[in-house]
């Protein structure tokens, strides 16, 4: 067993331990590195892990996850888990009742209750990492970037369209990202200064969402991911990572968290932008009302429209 890092219960050991998880990425092997990087992006929700549930998710074995236990200074995945206590503040039974009762309601299943409280946690999760750090890097890309790219994939394809039409609203400058001229030309074409990348998928992860975030790294050109608990391999081109809780027992994976973090995301931009936003959307109200209009509101006639 190699040397004990930290003694559980300690009150700075989770802490201590997400450190060093965090130090050592680089240098763990892939199976340790994703069993690290699921830790540290499931600090939310790891109090409903064990040893077996995170090796069936991460498709490694169950001796793997108690020996990366051990090797972190730990006798077992439990007791790593207890060193984590701290970090996890009883979110995922903050509303535990009501669950119980709106489930009890409408006679339910199990599995019923048990999504609603992962997407119920899934949503204070993301609330409480926008307070972090990374957050703020995030929302500081997105506002002043001069150019921020929003590409998204397979099912998240709808949630990376809800961020850029948002953005569209608060301010200039915003694009989604397509296949449609086969060269990603808006990205790479251009000169790599002011710009930004926004990515967001889950697994199985394209090979277009890899390719941008490689690229885009080695030109220099910021990228921030909005993804799962299980992306490892993103934090080789990027630390702006956005990762959420997706887990729930429905037939998909639920993008309720992605959802959330694209709705608080806009509205820190726009609280950051300030008072420009508020002139923008005055001008986009006159055009929409110009040529559209809104139900009840009839939008202005054109010269020589009867």
């Amino acid at each position: 067993m190699g040397e004990r890092w930290s003694v559980p219960g300690d009150a700075d050991t989770s802490h201590d331990l997400l450190k060093r998880l965090e130090d050592r990425l680089d240098s763990f092997t892939p199976a340790e590195r994703s069993i690290a990087n699921f830790i540290l992006t499931n600090r939310g929700g790891i109090a409903f892990e064990s040893a077996n549930s995170i090796a069936e998710k991460l498709q490694v074995s169950a001796t793997t996850v108690g020996r990366f236990s051990r090797m972190m200074g730990y006798r077992h995945f439990k007791e790593l888990k207890a060193g984590l206590r701290m970090t996890m503040s009883g979110v995922p039974w903050l509303v535990g009742d009501q669950v119980t009762e709106f489930v009890g309601a409408r006679d339910g299943s199990g599995r019923d209750k048990r999504s609603l409280e992962l997407e119920l946690a899934g949503i204070i999760e993301v609330y409480a990492m926008a307070e972090s750090e990374t957050w703020k890097r995030v929302v500081a890309l997105l506002a002043n970037s001069r150019h921020v790219h929003v590409a998204g994939f397979q099912t998240e394809r709808g949630v990376a369209a809800t961020l850029a039409h948002l953005l569209q609203y608060a301010r200039e400058g915003v694009s989604i990202v397509d296949t449609t001229a086969g060269n990603y030309h808006e990205i790479f074409a251009a000169d790599p200064a002011d710009q930004c990348l926004v990515l967001v998928d889950m697994r199985r992860y394209s090979e277009q969402a890899y390719e941008l975030a490689t690229r885009a790294s080695r030109e220099g050109i910021p990228v921030v991911m909005l993804t799962d608990k299980f992306c490892d391999w993103i934090r080789k081109f990027t630390n702006d990572v956005i990762a959420v809780p997706t887990e729930v027992e429905l037939f998909w994976s639920s993008q309720v968290a992605l959802g959330c973090a694209v709705n608080l995301l806009v509205n820190d931009v726009i609280g950051m932008l300030g008072t420009k936003v508020e002139k923008r959307l005055e001008r986009l109200s006159e055009l929409y009302q110009a040529h559209t209009g809104h139900v009840g509101s009839s939008a202005k006639r054109k010269p020589g429209r009867s």
